[in-house]
């Protein structure tokens, strides 16, 4: 790898290597159950790990099972063997809202950690975790290692397809490197996951990643693209935009008005300026449309991130900026400039599942 080369890789890896500290809590009423005791012997009252961003609940709950569940279980006497206890029945809370576990872990934080746009972290992040009784209205049920790998993977198929406009480049995987992939994501290996991820998405759209954000008139005329470098047809993007009722189903109707919403008086209308509210997962409205790579109307000119949530939301008046300043958008714990061209978000700041994941918040 050149200096170049390594240069591009850097905001990339940075990404990638992101993690977040938590702070872990059984549940009381678990507690009871397989304790009799609301109140869990010493050193087991608290278990504390780092976790990678880009990485998905079931595949830390194996770990937090052999290093603090089965341990507390055999020295506290038990009657309740951990053998009785699968991966699968474990699940994550957070302020009383149970944790979407197919959804990646940093995309969670963002979106239910209220102040992270101010640059105020919650550090660690106080989870409660539970092994009965799973809220199968409000999460996937079975929320095992296995089950994980099979949806990110049809993640990763429709991202391919937005792409490439097939899922030719996933399926002409061979089976060693479709494992491969997988061990990486699940181990947070950055070498494993990347030699993969270089034949699905083979080239950069956008090299220069010295200049993360641009003005609407910037152009990819002078960048400058690594020889065999093959744009994609349109770039797989999601917004979770927070709002004031639960929209969660992705109707375009419902789209509409949660982007007029953003353009008068920011998404959430029940919020007041200033104020802290503990965000509800189900007062986000989830939005997927393809990205072209380019403005409307170009051949040249950079799409940028406005432009990308205009999209999404329908706002087809383009001098409508409003929700520039009403709004903030948030991808990775950090908030994005609105004018940053996507492009070079999509090569930079996506999560495993080749997917933008993009959180916007009132502000």
């Amino acid at each position: 790898m050149d200096y170049r080369e390594a240069e591009q890789r850097a905001p990339l890896k940075r990404v990638w290597k992101g993690m977040i500290p938590i702070e872990l809590q059984l549940a009381a009423s678990d507690a009871i159950e397989l304790l009799a005791s609301a109140v869990l012997p010493e050193p087991f009252q608290t278990f504390y790990m780092l976790i990678p961003r880009v990485g998905y609940l079931p595949f830390i709950s194996g770990k937090i099972k052999e290093r603090w569940l089965d341990p507390m279980l055999a020295l506290s006497g038990s009657r309740t063997p951990s053998d009785q206890i699968e991966e699968s029945d474990i699940w994550f809370e957070y302020k009383g809202q149970a944790l979407k576990w197919h959804y990646p872990i940093g995309l969670l934080y963002d979106m239910l950690v209220s102040d992270v746009h101010r640059g105020d972290a919650e550090l660690p992040w106080s989870l409660t975790l539970h092994v009965r009784k799973l809220p199968t209205a409000k999460i996937i049920a079975q929320p095992n290692g296995q089950l994980m790998r099979d949806m990110f993977m049809a993640m990763i198929k429709e991202a391919d397809f937005i792409r490439n406009g097939s899922t030719k480049r996933v399926m002409d995987l061979a089976k060693s490197d479709q494992m491969q992939f997988l061990d990486g994501l699940e181990t947070h290996s950055y070498e494993k996951y990347f030699a993969i991820h270089s034949i699905l998405v083979p080239t950069a759209t956008i090299a220069d990643s010295r200049a993360p954000v641009s003005s609407a008139s910037s152009t990819a005329s002078n960048a400058q693209k690594p020889r065999g470098a093959m744009q994609p047809k349109a770039i797989p993007v999601r917004f979770y935009m927070q709002t004031a009722g639960s929209l969660d189903d992705g109707s375009a109707k419902d789209a509409q008005a949660v982007g007029a919403a953003a353009s008068t008086s920011g998404g959430n209308s029940n919020s007041n300026a200033g104020a802290t509210k503990q965000a509800d997962i189900m007062q986000f409205h989830v939005s997927q449309v393809p990205i072209p790579l380019y403005r409307e109307g170009s051949t040249s000119e950079l799409a940028t991130l406005a432009d990308a949530f205009k999209l999404c939301y329908g706002i087809t008046d383009q001098t409508n900026d409003a929700f520039v300043t009403n709004c903030a958008c948030i991808s990775h714990g950090v908030c994005v400039p609105w004018e940053s061209p996507i492009s070079w978000l999509a090569e930079h700041f996506f999560y495993a599942d080749c997917f933008l994941h993009l959180v916007v918040v009132s502000v």
